[in-house]
């Protein structure tokens, strides 16, 4: 496991910059077996070098609006993408999938989410409004596979001993209900850490959401 240093643009991210991002955001307050799931990984994930994720900002990254910072988009180009979002989400309803195994990865922690296949295609309709908004340049290059993000390394450690725990969670999987789709201005800032480390922290404030009603 490494340090883990967001990037925007295909650089690290500037200190307390802002870029919209698209999440699928769970809600481990009425999703009882992802809240006890989410607990056990951060019990696993304490005495490792990584900020977990409290409930406020557990999500699933769909997209982000990577052509420029949120402070350079204007009141009138976020409706515009609000609007968009609305209309290629029109007759998308709301799924399940299923959350876990729990993940030690290279930069953190995070729970694996399948099936997918309803997953991507909401990215790819979230996609298609940024597209039809802000042009091609504006997508990012690679989302990976889908997934809920548990916490972000501050410093190297060993991968295989943090998995090794998660092993021993049982059960390791839960269900998540995808209801709806958050517009969200998000925030990356270091916080000191021991030993003189930093450790990038993510907050956000709401823009709009999208709930995904199949009408």
């Amino acid at each position: 496991m490494e340090k883990f240093v967001p990037r925007f643009q295909g650089a690290p991210w500037p200190d307390g910059a802002r870029a919209l991002h698209v999440y699928a955001v769970p809600d481990p307050g009425t999703d009882l077996e992802l809240a006890r799931l989410v607990g056990e990984c951060r019990v696993a994930m304490l005495p490792h070098p990584i900020t977990a994720l409290d409930d406020g900002t557990l999500h699933c990254t769909l997209d982000m609006i990577a052509d420029t910072t949120s402070d350079r988009i204007t009141d009138g180009e976020r409706a515009d993408l609000v609007t968009a979002l609305r209309e290629h989400l029109a007759g998308t309803r709301p799924f399940e999938v299923t959350a876990g195994s729990p993940i030690a990865s290279r930069g953190g922690a995070f729970l694996d989410l399948s099936p997918d296949h309803a997953l991507v295609g909401l990215r790819e309709r979230v996609r298609d409004a940024i597209r039809r908004t802000r042009g091609t340049g504006a997508l990012r290059h690679d989302g990976g596979r889908p997934h809920i993000s548990l916490g972000y390394a501050w410093a190297d450690s060993s991968s295989d001993a943090l998995q090794s725990v998660f092993r021993r969670i049982s059960p390791s999987h839960a269900p998540v209900r995808i209801r709806e789709v958050h517009l969200l201005d998000v925030l990356f800032r270091r916080h000191p850490r021991p030993g003189g480390e930093t450790a990038w922290q993510l907050s956000w404030s709401p823009v709009a959401t999208v709930p995904l009603t199949g009408a």
